[in-house]
C-alpha cells in the first residue's frame, strides 16, 4: 500500500465517525481545516463547537499575566492609593474595572475599601469564569459584572451603570503597547464612563526606543547573498529584496537573553511617545515624531529596539517597567547573570522594529529617529543631514520575502554554516551532466545547484509567493536551466540524477515536520533511477530533558493569586487546553534560558537511501 492511501483511509475513517457522532448525540461540532506539513494535503477536523473560545482561552497568556508578580503587586498599590486619595478628598470611591479577565483587579479594588466596583469581560467564558471566582472568594455582592465590551456599556438610571466611575483601573496592553486597542479603550472611557477629576491606574506610560546595529537580528529581515566556504558568492540576493522596506510587523523578543556581543547602541534610549491615561490631555491616535539625538557609536542603524514603562499612580512613585535588562531600573548590574534580575514576564516583552533600510551613523554626529503611530501600531525611520525621507508611510514588503517566509526561516537560509556545507556537498557531487530535483526551493540550494553548472534543475513549486521569489533569482543570477513544475511527470522522473532538498521547509514548525523529505522520496522512488543521489543522505532527531528558569510559567496552574483563589480559572485553562492545544509546543530555545537534566538521546534516525514505510496502530503512517 502506498504511503499516500494511508492518509486518505485515516481521513476518511475522521468523517465516518463525525457522521455517526452526530447522529446519536445532539451536541454540534466544527469541521477545522488543517494542512498536513508532511504531505502537503488540506485535512479535515472535527472540534467542539467552542473549539474557538478554548483556543484563545488556552493561548491568551492570562496565567502568565498572573504569574507576574510585579505587575500585580503594583497594581494594587497603585489601587490603594487611588481610593485612599478620593476617600481623603471626602469622595465615594467607585472603581471601574476594563476587561477585568478573572476578576483579580476587581477584587483587590474591594479589599482596598472601594465603595463600588463595577466589571467589564465582553469574552463570554472569562465572564463565566469570572462570576465562579468572584462567588467563591465571597465579592459577588459587591462587585457588579458586566458581560460586555467597555464601549457598549451604558451609564444612567436605566443603565449598566448608575453613574460615572470616577477611578478607572485596566490593563489593556501588550508588546507593542496600544495593539490591543488600548487608545480606543482610553478615549471612549473617558468620554462615556469617567468623571471629570477621575483617577486612573495606570496613570500614564512612556514608550522608549534605542537605535542599534545588530548583524544578528537582520539575518532575520533581509536574504543576503549565498556564499561558499571561499566567501565567493554562488547566488546574488536580487536587487528589489535589498530595497524592500520589509515589513512594519512587530518582532517580540527577550532582548534580555540577546548577547551583549550581539549588537552596538548607537543611541541612548530615548522617550519617543508619552501617553496620559488620566484623561487631563487628548489622547491621540495617530502622530509623527522626529527626535534629534547624538550618535554614541559609529554604526549601521539596521533596527530599534522598544519597550515601555508604566507611571501605575499620579505621583509617579511606582512605576513598572518592560525595559531589557541594560536599561531597567530595578537591574543589579554587579552580579553575574544581570537579566536575571530584572522580573520575567512572556505577556509584555520588548519589541523590535525593522528600519526600512540601514543607514550609516557616525559617532558624535546628530542624527535624527522618525517615530510614527496609528491606533494600533508602530514603526520608525531615521534621518541624517544627508539623508532626507520623502514619506514616513507604514512600511510594506515589495519584494514577497517577508510576506512568503517567516523570520525564523529567514534567518535559517542566512545561516552561513548551513550554506557552506550544502555548497561543499554540491560541489562533489553536481557536474555539467546534472540533472536536479529540489522539492524545497525556497532552500535556495537548487538555484546554487543550478548555478554550480547542473544540466537542469527541476523545483516542484506551486505557491506563487514563493515562485516569484525564486523567479526574482533565476533573473538575477541569469539561471537559464531552472524549470519550475507543479506535477512530477515520468518524464522529468525518470532524468533525474540528484535529489537536492534542504529538509527545512517554511511550513513546518516541529522538527519532525521536515520529514516531508522522506515521505517525497518514497512516493517518488519508484519512478527515480537507482542511482540517484540524495543530498543530505540521512537525517537525525535527538531530544534532551531541561529544566526552564522560567517558560513554565505560560502553563502551570495558579492555585491562589496574591491570596484569591484561582482554581475555576486553572480548571477552564486546563479544560480549554487539553480541548484546543497540541502535546507539543515549538519555542525559541534560545529566549528562555534552562539547564539540562539529562542525557540527549536520539529519537529518530533515517536513511533517506533505504526508506521503508512503517505504520502505527492508529493509522498514522511513519518512515522510517
Amino acid at each position: 500500500m502506498k504511503l499516500v492511501q494511508l492518509f486518505s483511509i485515516r481521513r476518511f475513517s475522521v468523517v465516518f465517525s463525525v457522521k455517526r457522532f452526530k447522529s446519536c448525540v445532539s451536541t454540534m461540532k466544527v469541521f477545522t481545516q488543517k494542512r498536513n506539513p508532511i504531505t502537503g494535503s488540506t485535512e479535515w477536523d472535527v472540534q467542539d463547537e467552542n473549539y474557538d473560545f478554548h483556543q484563545e482561552i488556552a493561548r491568551a497568556g492570562f496565567a502568565d499575566m498572573l504569574h507576574d508578580t510585579e505587575r500585580n503587586k503594583k497594581y494594587q498599590r497603585a489601587l490603594q492609593l487611588a481610593i485612599e486619595k478620593m476617600h481623603s478628598n471626602g469622595k465615594k470611591a467607585n472603581v471601574l474595572d476594563i476587561g477585568t479577565g478573572t476578576g483579580l483587579l476587581s477584587i483587590m479594588a474591594v479589599r482596598s475599601g472601594a465603595d463600588s466596583v463595577t466589571a467589564c469581560e465582553a469574552f463570554k467564558p472569562m465572564a463565566e469564569c469570572c462570576a465562579k471566582i468572584l462567588e467563591i472568594n465571597g465579592v459577588a455582592d459587591k462587585i457588579k459584572l458586566i458581560p460586555k465590551r467597555s464601549t457598549d456599556v451604558t451609564v444612567g438610571e436605566d443603565g449598566d451603570m448608575k453613574e460615572r466611575a470616577n477611578i478607572l483601573v485596566t490593563e489593556v496592553f501588550d508588546t507593542e503597547l496600544i495593539g490591543e486597542g488600548a487608545l480606543s479603550t482610553f478615549a471612549h472611557a473617558h468620554k462615556c464612563l469617567l468623571e471629570p477629576d477621575c483617577i486612573v491606574v495606570p496613570d500614564s506610560a512612556v514608550i522608549y526606543a534605542q537605535v542599534v546595529e545588530c548583524p544578528t537580528l537582520w539575518k532575520w529581515n533581509k536574504l543576503n547573498d549565498l556564499s561558499d566556504a571561499d566567501l565567493d558568492i554562488v547566488l546574488r540576493t536580487p536587487q528589489k529584496m535589498i530595497d524592500c522596506p520589509g515589513s512594519a510587523a512587530v518582532h517580540d523578543l527577550q532582548l534580555s537573553q540577546l548577547p551583549r556581543n550581539t549588537f552596538r547602541e548607537l543611541s541612548d534610549q530615548i522617550p519617543v511617545f508619552y501617553y496620559d491615561w488620566s484623561g487631563r490631555t487628548p489622547i491621540i491616535m495617530k502622530r509623527t515624531v522626529k527626535q534629534d539625538f547624538t550618535v554614541s557609536s559609529t554604526g549601521k542603524a539596521q533596527v530599534v529596539f522598544m519597550w515601555w514603562e508604566l507611571n501605575m499612580d499620579t505621583e509617579g512613585r511606582i512605576c513598572l517597567s518592560c525595559a531589557p535588562w541594560w536599561t531597567h531600573p530595578d537591574a543589579d548590574l554587579a552580579s553575574e547573570r544581570p537579566q536575571d534580575s530584572v522580573p520575567w514576564r512572556d505577556h509584555w516583552m520588548q519589541a523590535v522594529y525593522y528600519l526600512p533600510q540601514t543607514t550609516t551613523l557616525e559617532k558624535d554626529k546628530e542624527a535624527t529617529l522618525i517615530s510614527c503611530q496609528d491606533e494600533y501600531s508602530l514603526w520608525f525611520y531615521i534621518e541624517t543631514e544627508e539623508l532626507k525621507r520623502q514619506s514616513y508611510k507604514r512600511p510594506n514588503c515589495e519584494c514577497g520575502v517577508h510576506m512568503a517566509l517567516s523570520r525564523t526561516h529567514v534567518s535559517y537560509l542566512n545561516d552561513g554554516r548551513r550554506s557552506k556545507k550544502f555548497l561543499e556537498q554540491l560541489k562533489e557531487e553536481i557536474n555539467n551532466e546534472s540533472v536536479v530535483l529540489d522539492f524545497n526551493g525556497s532552500s535556495l540550494m537548487g538555484l546554487a545547484a543550478a548555478k554550480l553548472g547542473a544540466k537542469a534543475v527541476y523545483i516542484q513549486e506551486s505557491l506563487n509567493l514563493n515562485l516569484g521569489i525564486l523567479q526574482d533569482y533565476v533573473s538575477t543570477n541569469k539561471l537559464e536551466n531552472v524549470h519550475f513544475i507543479t506535477e512530477l511527470s515520468d518524464e522529468v522522473l525518470s532524468q533525474v540524477t540528484n535529489v537536492v532538498t534542504d529538509p527545512n521547509f517554511p511550513s513546518a514548525i516541529l522538527p519532525w515536520e521536515n520529514l516531508k523529505v522522506a515521505y517525497l522520496l518514497y512516493q517518488y522512488r519508484s519512478r527515480l533511477n537507482n542511482c540517484v543521489s540524495a543530498i543530505p543522505s540521512s537525517c537525525e532527531i535527538w531530544a534532551m530533558p531541561v529544566e526552564f528558569q522560567d517558560l513554565h510559567k505560560i502553563a502551570i496552574p495558579l492555585g491562589r493569586c496574591e491570596g484569591i483563589d484561582m482554581a475555576v480559572f486553572d480548571k477552564l485553562v486546563e479544560n480549554s487546553s487539553n480541548i484546543s492545544d497540541a502535546d507539543i509546543e515549538a519555542q525559541p530555545l534560545w529566549e528562555y534560558p534552562c539547564k539540562c537534566r539529562g542525557e540527549p538521546v536520539q529519537l529518530l534516525s533515517i536513511d533517506f537511501a533505504n526508506l521503508k514505510p512503517a505504520y502505527a496502530m492508529d493509522g498514522i503512517c511513519e518512515v522510517g
